[in-house]
């Protein structure tokens, strides 16, 4: 890092009053000036945005009236926050933040006699500007940023980045996500080449509790009613994965007589903007919304609820990050009916502590964690089954199955000697 960027950083990081860099930060800030492309890998809510945004900004030239740095993200809402960010650590460049719904006839005519120094767009709005119109000129772009990237390919919009991305030829590429599932590994083999990976899941310790109600046969709604009784929040989101499931939920606890809101893609992009300035100056106190909101946007959440589980299990962990981001902490309860266990059982696997909680009148309650030991006789008697000297297919299954009748023939042995 050059001491020119390292003064700019830590300006601009006392002006946001950070007291400290997250992993992700201190990876990118080390390495942005390698010749490498890069790949970042962090949890949601670590501060991936400021993470190339300081370095980035540090190294563009105020002077030079041509696009210098592209960042495409997914949503509408995460081009007005990334925009909104950028502008509390330099509000001196000119950008330009292209969604759905804007005035493109306006922005011919600017982009007929000037050119932006940084654009943020969705991969929709970079094509028509860029591919369609020949209106937009990022073949200058020194630096170009895909943000939650796993989220554009489980939206197909790889067909989209392929059609603009070979226009910077000369760009340093960075893809940040929380995630890297299969699909994404042949776009960044095209066009990452040799790049620094930056993996920082195991560094990051979000400061949340996974709570699991068991409700088994229990009615969601009734579920999410009782609960509701029992918490306080600051700020809740409910997450939903229907949306015919989501206005069931929304018009009932506004039945009740809760302050809440409802999220869907089928809002316009204006309404939802709205929606997001009015949730972030707290008018709302419970927020019914998809998988649409779990992803990048901001917002000091203290309780999430899964109102069912994700159909991508990945999306649990993304609902999970709206809370407990930036060393905060948080709460995620998370409902489990009869037809869940194997979804839970898989996110156990994935690392998720959940703890236990039963429904009772007086609220919520632990359930005490069960503790099964092998008594000294059946620890003998398991030691006495020969291991076979070949392994031949299914000789795990044989084994456990001895194992199960040497337990049993010891019970049953225990249970004649006691009558």
């Amino acid at each position: 890092m050059s001491m020119v960027m390292k003064l700019y950083i830590e300006d601009k990081l006392k002006k946001l009053g950070f007291q400290s860099i997250t992993p992700i930060q201190e990876g990118v800030f080390a390495r942005i000036d390698s010749p490498k492309h890069l790949v970042g890998l962090s949890p949601t809510g670590t501060g991936k945005t400021h993470a190339y945004l300081l370095p980035i900004l540090s190294k563009l030239k105020k002077s030079v009236m041509e696009v210098q740095f592209v960042v495409v993200v997914p949503t509408n809402e995460l081009v007005y926050q990334v925009e909104s960010m950028l502008k509390a650590v330099d509000d001196s460049f000119k950008v330009k933040a292209y969604v759905g719904g804007s005035d493109k006839h306006r922005e011919l005519e600017w982009l007929a006699k000037f050119q932006p120094q940084i654009v943020i767009s969705t991969p929709n709005r970079l094509v028509e500007f860029v591919v369609e119109m020949n209106a937009l000129k990022i073949q200058s772009a020194k630096y170009f940023v895909l943000d939650e990237a796993d989220m554009m390919f489980d939206y197909d919009f790889l067909s989209l980045i392929d059609q603009f991305l070979p226009s910077m030829p000369n760009a340093k590429y960075l893809l940040f996500s929380a995630s890297i599932h299969k699909g994404m590994e042949p776009f960044i083999r095209k066009y990452f080449g040799a790049y620094d990976y930056i993996d920082t899941t195991k560094k990051h310790h979000l400061n949340i509790e996974y709570a699991l109600i068991n409700i088994k046969y229990q009615d969601r709604l009734q579920a999410l009613e009782q609960l509701i009784k029992w918490i306080n929040p600051y700020l809740c989101f409910i997450f939903v994965s229907k949306k015919e499931n989501q206005e069931i939920v929304f018009k009932h606890l506004e039945s009740i007589g809760l302050n809440v809101v409802n999220i869907n893609a089928t809002l316009g992009v204006k309404k939802r903007s709205k929606i997001i300035e009015d949730i972030k100056n707290l008018k709302y106190v419970y927020v019914v919304t998809s998988d649409l909101a779990a992803r990048g946007l901001d917002f000091k959440i203290s309780h999430v609820i899964q109102y069912d589980l994700p159909h991508h299990l990945e999306f649990f962990m993304h609902r999970s990050g709206r809370t407990g981001r930036m060393h905060d902490t948080g709460i995620v309860y998370t409902f489990m009916t009869v037809d869940d266990h194997r979804k839970i059982d898989r996110l156990k696997a994935l690392g998720i502590p959940f703890r236990s909680y039963a429904m009772s009148a007086e609220g919520l309650k632990k359930v005490p964690v069960r503790k099964t030991t092998m008594s000294q006789e059946e620890t003998d008697a398991i030691k006495k089954i020969k291991k076979p000297t070949k392994v031949v297919p299914n000789y795990k299954k044989k084994n456990a199955k001895l194992i199960k009748k040497a337990k049993q023939e010891l019970r049953s042995k225990h249970y004649a000697n006691t009558r």
